[in-house]
């Protein structure tokens, strides 16, 4: 558990009003309404357990993370209101004043310290949170409303990675389990909503709006989140007016659905490269066989020239325009464009099948061997159609292939980081630190549990001239940075342990009368609906 100094913190409307607000015009934002939504991932609300898109989505309803983050992805003042780097290992947060939890309670700095040092310590966690409080020491409580986080050594992503951060009440919150916030006992935050009833289940959730919220007043007082993970289904529901508003609208339907104006469609790129992991690990894995089946005694992926001959024999760009109907951007790096260390002069590599055989032939494989590729069904846009035709590409190259799909529930837990025994899997990553040092020092870094290095290292990848570049790179802090951080990123791309396909976009579909402002960060948040003028 994380240290910290504990310094001690010193009428209804009547029914005919009621009923005349409730003949309002639809646009009016005051009076009661209900925004159903319909999203695709189950999702929990404990927002320190499974670091992934749904449950921070889901979260962000209900409480303020330390900085928070706009729709493209820039920190903005919030619960918190400004924040600086006294020293290059000190950092000063300044709370807002007069903010408070739904319960009434003030929000003070003792709340930020009890949920950093809640994030290391929840059981059980199959993907923590912890790769957010990397180099932090120690939080220190100057005063109610002042934080001092005290890093180990110079950090310029303390801001990013306070926006992954939730803030939970430390009175609400002590001694809770995760199964306690999800019951909606624990979730006490001072965000918009409040959850209603007996919190989350597998089906959704209800929320109501946080009349005391600091911020702006959502349009919606009430909010329905239901979980429908057929696209066909949601679709359906949007058309017939069951949803309000859906995510992931079904990449076929949209040009059809733009043309025939029934619903509105928004859409715009994000900040979550898709790529292939790698299991580089020198250990014969279980899933890569010979032409007869039988495990082969070496890794074939712990060879770069193998490596390198799967990148050259995957069509990116028909990925994105075949399978992905145009709605993703190639990319032949691991930045998406506008972040710390994206490279405008790195170009989306052709495919060349034939230069992919040879690669294969000269590591040893002139007929190929037998590799799995594994991927969710039910977690990105096109994820399963996806898996199946990046199998297609490699097989072309001589690979006899086997596709692997499973729902979310299954596949995550398959590739927790400790130990990943998959040969090849598909993965997203969302870019919520604004910057490419992230990546380096959760995945390309050896696995160092104790400093919150090789996080998502899924890959088994570990090179001692690369940790200690990486450590070099990302305390840097002057002018020098950017370019030190692209040179890093050239070099990790060129190991081709991790294999980018495309930046995703994503599609919002909403009734009219209702529009939506997608984030870049890919989180569907009902904040971002309001009626239309």
């Amino acid at each position: 558990m994380l240290p910290f100094r504990k310094t001690p913190v010193r009428k209804t409307l009547s029914r005919l009003l009621a009923l005349g607000a409730m003949c309002l015009p639809f646009a009016a934002p005051a009076h009661a309404q209900t925004l159903t939504m319909a999203t695709q991932s189950t999702f929990g609300i404990d927002p320190h357990f499974f670091f992934n898109g749904p449950n921070m989505a889901a979260a962000r309803h209900i409480y303020d993370t330390v900085i928070s983050r706009d729709e493209n992805s820039r920190q903005v003042p919030g619960a918190v209101e400004s924040w600086r780097a006294v020293e290059p290992t000190l950092w000063e947060l300044k709370l807002r004043p007069g903010v408070t939890f739904h319960d009434g309670t003030p929000f003070t700095a003792e709340d930020i310290a009890f949920s950093i040092a809640r994030i290391p310590n929840v059981p059980g966690n199959i993907g923590p949170y912890t790769i957010n409080l990397r180099t932090i020491d120690r939080v220190e409580i100057v005063d109610p409303l002042t934080v001092r986080l005290h890093t180990s050594e110079p950090n310029p992503l303390i801001p990013g990675q306070m926006t992954n951060v939730f803030i939970v009440s430390a009175r609400a919150a002590a001694n809770a389990s995760t199964e306690d916030f999800n019951r909606g006992r624990a979730a006490i935050g001072t965000g918009p909503y409040r959850v209603m009833g007996n919190g989350v289940s597998p089906t959704g959730m209800r929320l109501q709006r946080n009349e005391s919220y600091y911020g702006s007043k959502p349009a919606w007082s009430e909010v329905e989140v239901r979980v429908v993970a057929n696209d066909a289904a949601r679709l359906a529901g949007l058309l017939a007016g069951d949803y309000d508003l859906i995510e992931d609208v079904p990449l076929t339907d949209l040009s059809r659905l733009r043309r025939e104006g029934r619903v509105n469609i928004a859409s715009r790129a994000t900040d979550r490269i898709m790529y292939l992991s790698l299991n580089v690990a020198t250990d014969p894995l279980p899933l890569v066989v010979d032409g007869n089946g039988q495990p082969l005694p070496v890794n074939p992926l712990s060879d770069l020239r193998v490596r390198r001959a799967l990148s050259m024999a995957i069509d990116r760009k028909a990925l994105v325009e075949r399978v992905m109907e145009g709605q993703a951007v190639a990319s032949g790096q691991l930045t998406p464009e506008g972040f710390g260390g994206y490279d405008p002069a790195v170009p989306v590599p052709p495919a060349d099948v034939a230069g992919a055989r040879r690669l294969l032939a000269e590591a040893g494989f002139p007929d190929g061997f037998g590799l799995t590729i594994s991927c969710s069904n039910d977690r990105y846009v096109n994820d399963a159609r996806i898996c199946q035709a990046v199998g297609q590409m490699l097989a072309r190259a001589g690979l006899k292939m086997n596709v692997d799909v499973t729902p979310s529930t299954v596949f995550f837990p398959r590739i927790r980081p400790a130990r990943v025994l998959l040969p090849m899997h598909f993965v997203g990553r969302s870019f919520s630190s604004g910057d490419a040092t992230y990546v380096l020092s959760t995945s390309f870094h050896t696995r160092d549990v104790p400093r919150n290095l090789g996080g998502a290292n899924r890959s088994g990848f570990s090179d001692p001239a690369v940790d200690a570049m990486v450590r070099e790179v990302m305390v840097r802090m002057d002018d020098g940075r950017e370019a030190a951080v692209r040179q890093a990123m050239h070099q990790v791309q060129d190991l081709h342990v991790q294999i980018p396909l495309y930046v995703q976009m994503s599609a919002i579909g909403t009734r009219r009368g209702i529009t939506y402002t997608p984030r870049m960060d890919e989180q569907v948040v009902a904040v971002h609906a309001r009626p239309a003028e």
